[in-house]
């Protein structure tokens, strides 16, 4: 799965008004040291975790109850990582994590092995997605009907599509967003981009450099494989030494911050309701999973 899908989340706006004010400026040289104002209204692993743990449990319910076996996920090590990734990829700053190995550049392509899943027959396939293999609509299985979208969208339907951990774009009106055009960013970005010229690197921005189609990869059936090229190593290591030596981070950070704010002033009741509605979920999730039993996993 491509990583950068989610990432995008935190992007650009159309600028309206003078651009906030900027407090401090640090020196960024970890992603752990990017903390933003919108993370304390952003979902957490706990909280999506939950969130599909209960919809499995009414999933695995409802194929159960046409006398089926369905080997259901387990969430208790999943989505782990991805706080950290989405922090480490933006479309205002693109990739920034030091710590990562420099063979594998902009590591762009996470790799998914369809092999290790298990097999699933296609009466439970049938239950499950409420459609065939050959993609035609099941709504009835052994004389009973199929709930809509079948037992994965009875599942999605008693919590709710379940939020991915640390993503502000899944706040009210997208989260917070930085204007393309605000000074600071456009500033720091033309420094970067000279720093990398004199490396041999012509682009404008941070995330063009990221978002080169030359680093994702080809696809295969049943997975998705890496091939870091020479040049997108070099490309990704003269990005990473270019935005430490203009501390693009420390001003991307600072900048976002700005915009986090004004956000948050502008959304309390949105927020609220935010955050009122994940609660009401929690509730209900938590309820399904104590009543489910074995179900629960």
């Amino acid at each position: 799965m491509l990583i950068a899908a989610a990432s995008c989340a935190r992007g650009t706006a159309t600028p309206h008004g003078a651009p906030p004010p900027l407090g401090p400026i640090a020196v960024i040289t970890s992603v752990d040291q990017i903390t933003l104002p919108i993370d304390r209204y952003d979902v957490t692993v706990e909280q999506t975790r939950t969130l599909f743990q209960a919809s499995t449990v009414v999933t695995r319910q409802c194929v159960q109850s046409y006398g089926l076996s369905y080997p259901a996920p387990q969430w208790g090590d999943a989505f782990g990582d991805t706080p950290r990734e989405l922090k480490s990829r933006s479309v205002l700053y693109g990739f920034f994590d030091p710590a990562a190995p420099r063979s594998n550049g902009y590591d762009a392509v996470g790799v998914s092995d369809a092999g290790a899943q298990p097999t699933i027959s296609d009466a439970v396939l049938a239950v499950l997605d409420g459609v065939d293999r050959s993609n035609k609509a099941v709504t009835v299985f052994d004389g009973k009907s199929v709930p809509d979208h079948g037992c994965l969208g009875k599942g999605r339907a008693e919590v709710g599509d379940p939020p991915m951990p640390a993503d502000s774009g899944q706040l009210p009106d997208g989260g917070p967003k930085v204007p393309a055009t605000d000074p600071r960013m456009v500033d720091v970005n033309a420094r970067w981009s000279t720093c990398m010229k004199s490396k041999g690197f012509d682009y404008a921005s941070p995330w063009a450099a990221y978002d080169d189609p030359k680093w994702r990869s080809a696809e295969r059936p049943g997975a998705v494989f890496l091939a870091h090229t020479p040049q997108e190593i070099a490309t990704a290591t003269a990005d990473l030494g270019c935005k430490l030596s203009t501390n693009l981070m420390g001003v991307a950070v600072a900048v976002e911050t700005a915009y986090d704010k004004q956000y948050i002033a502008s959304h309390a009741a949105a927020l609220s309701a935010f955050e009122q509605s994940l609660d009401d979920r929690l509730g209900k999730a938590a309820h399904i999973i104590a009543a489910g039993g074995a179900n629960a996993g």
